[in-house]
C-alpha cells in the first residue's frame, strides 16, 4: 500500500488521518490498482488503547475508487483476499465510504461498468463474525437507483462464494429503455438470503409503462423467486409471475451475462389484447382469449430487441372479435355468405350477425424480427382457412399463403359484380358437395391486409 501523507490526532479521540491512499494487488505496478482513497481517517478511544488494542471506534473513506480487472484476467477474482486464513482480530465498530465509485473494467475494447455509491456504511466489521451493511448506489445498466440493507459475513477467505449474505433491497426508476427496442421506469422490492455463489430471492416488480416497440404502455407486474449466483453474476429464474391486465404469464429460465437470457414462458388462459396492446401503436386489433407457451433466448448482446430476440412456440387465439369495427363487419358478412345464410336480394340491407374468429398456429419460429408461421388455421362459423408465411415486426409486413374451405360456392360469397364473375370458375374449386376449396394469399401490412385468391396458372 502506498500512502501520500499521514498525520495522527489525539484530541477528542485519538486516530490518523493519511491522504492518497493507493492498494495494489501483490504490489504489482504493470496492472490499474485494486483501490485508491482520497482520504481516510481511522478514530478509536483512549480505553481501547488498554482493554482492546485491536478495536477502532470508525474508519471514515472519502473518495474511495475501487477497480475490478475482467473476467479472466491476471489478478481477477478474489485473489487480492488472500493471505492468511486464520482468523483476523480487528474490530471496527463501523466504516463510512460515501460518494464513492465500483469500476468493473471490461473485456477489451468495452467500456467499463461503473457504480457509482451514493452511501455506504458497514457495522461491527471483523473477520470473525457478520457485519451489517447499508448501501444506497446508481445502478449502470439498466439506469436506476438501488437501496440494500442485511448482513454479510464472516469472510471466507479461502472460498468467498461460501460467505453468508442476507437482506432486503428496492430498486427505483430502473429505466429499461438502455434495451433497444423496449422501454420503461421499473419499480421493485426484493428480500434474500443464502451464499454469494446462491443467493436466494423472492421480490416484485412493477412497471406501469412497459412497452415494445412503438407499442402502446402496458402496466406489467411481476412476482419471482429466483437464486443469483454473485460470484458469475447469472440468475436462475425459479418462479416468475408476470402479470399484464388480466393477463398471467409465467416465464421460467436463466440470465447470464456472457452467454445470454433463456425463458420458457406460458399463458395457460389469457386475453390477446392484453398482450398485443404493448406492442401495437394504435391499440390491439384483436380482443378474445388466448393460450400460447414457447422458448425465447435473448443474446448478451444486441443492438435493437425485436431484431435480436429468437422464440418459438405456438397459440391458439379464441372468441375473436375484431376492434375496428369495418373489419369486424367485413368478417360478419363473409362468415354469412360462406355459410350460405345471407340474406335474399330483397333484405340485402340487413346486418349480418357479429361471428367470433378462431385462430391456431401449431408453430411460429422468429429469427431477425420475423415471425415464420406453419400450420396456421383461420376459422369462421362457415369457412376456415389454413396455411403457412412470414410476419414482420419491424416493418409489419404480411405474407402467408393457404388453402380456404367454405360450405359454399365461390361466386355465393361475394355480391354484385363480383358474384358474376366469379361463376365460371366455380366448378374449379368445387368439392364434391356443395362448398368450395380455393387458394388464397395474404398480404399487405398489419393495418392494411389485402386477401386475394390464388386463380389457376398465379405465379407462387
Amino acid at each position: 500500500m502506498q500512502v501520500g501523507s499521514y498525520k495522527r490526532f489525539y484530541f477528542p479521540h485519538p486516530g490518523f488521518v493519511a491522504h492518497k491512499l493507493v492498494l495494489r494487488l501483490h504490489g504489482s505496478t504493470d496492472i490499474p490498482p485494486l483501490a485508491t482513497v482520497d482520504t481516510l481517517t481511522a478514530t478509536g478511544s483512549y480505553l481501547d488503547f488498554i482493554f482492546a488494542p485491536r478495536h477502532l471506534h470508525a474508519l471514515s473513506l472519502v473518495g474511495l475508487h475501487v477497480q475490478i480487472p475482467p473476467s479472466g484476467a491476471e489478478g481477477n477474482g478474489t485473489k487480492y483476499l488472500s493471505g492468511s486464513s486464520g482468523p483476523n482480530t480487528t474490530v471496527v465498530d463501523q466504516i463510512t465510504a460515501d460518494q464513492s465509485e465500483l469500476e468493473v473494467t471490461a473485456e477489451r475494447g468495452k467500456p467499463p461498468v461503473r457504480f457509482f455509491i451514493h452511501t455506504l456504511t458497514l457495522r461491527d466489521v471483523s473477520g470473525s463474525k457478520p457485519m451489517s451493511y447499508e448501501v444506497a448506489f446508481r445502478n449502470p445498466i439498466p439506469v436506476g437507483e438501488l437501496r440494500a440493507q442485511g448482513r454479510l459475513g464472516p469472510l471466507k477467505r479461502s472460498d468467498l462464494g461460501s460467505t453468508p449474505l442476507s437482506g432486503r433491497s428496492t430498486l427505483t426508476d430502473l429505466d429499461l429503455g438502455v434495451f433497444h427496442g423496449i422501454s420503461g421506469k421499473l419499480q421493485g422490492e426484493n428480500s434474500f438470503h443464502g451464499l454469494l455463489s446462491r443467493v436466494e430471492i423472492t421480490g416484485s416488480t412493477d412497471i406501469p409503462d412497459f412497452r415494445v416497440g412503438e407499442g402502446q404502455p402496458e402496466h406489467l407486474a411481476t412476482r419471482f423467486h429466483a437464486y443469483v449466483n454473485g460470484m458469475e453474476g447469472s440468475v436462475a429464474l425459479d418462479r416468475v409471475q408476470a402479470v399484464a391486465d388480466r393477463t398471467r404469464i409465467d416465464v421460467s429460465g436463466d440470465i447470464d451475462r456472457k452467454r445470454g437470457s433463456r425463458f420458457a414462458f406460458q399463458v395457460k388462459s389469457g386475453r390477446i389484447q392484453d398482450l398485443m396492446r404493448m406492442f401495437a401503436r394504435d391499440g390491439a386489433p384483436l380482443t378474445g382469449a388466448a393460450v400460447l407457451h414457447g422458448d425465447a433466448f435473448v443474446p448478451p448482446e444486441h443492438e435493437h430487441f425485436l431484431k435480436a430476440l429468437q422464440m418459438s412456440g405456438t397459440f391458439v387465439l379464441s372468441d375473436l372479435h375484431f376492434t375496428h369495427s369495418q373489419t369486424q363487419q367485413t368478417i360478419d358478412g363473409f362468415s354469412q355468405r360462406a355459410s350460405g345464410t345471407a340474406p335474399k336480394k330483397k333484405n340485402a340491407d340487413m346486418v349480418a350477425p357479429t361471428v367470433l374468429s378462431e385462430l391456431k398456429v401449431q408453430r411460429v419460429v422468429l429469427r431477425d424480427g420475423v415471425a415464420k408461421f406453419t400450420d396456421l388455421l383461420f376459422a369462421v362459423p362457415g369457412a376456415n382457412a389454413d396455411g403457412s408465411g412470414t410476419f414482420n415486426l419491424l416493418n409489419k409486413q404480411v405474407d402467408v399463403m393457404g388453402t380456404l374451405r367454405m360450405d359454399t360456392n365461390l361466386s355465393n360469397a361475394t355480391t354484385g359484380i363480383k358474384s358474376f364473375l366469379l361463376k365460371p370458375v366455380d366448378p374449379l374449386f368445387k368439392k364434391k358437395q356443395n362448398g368450395t376449396v380455393a387458394p388464397v394469399h395474404l398480404s399487405g401490412t398489419y393495418s392494411h391486409p389485402m386477401v386475394g385468391l390464388r386463380l389457376p396458372g398465379d405465379k407462387k
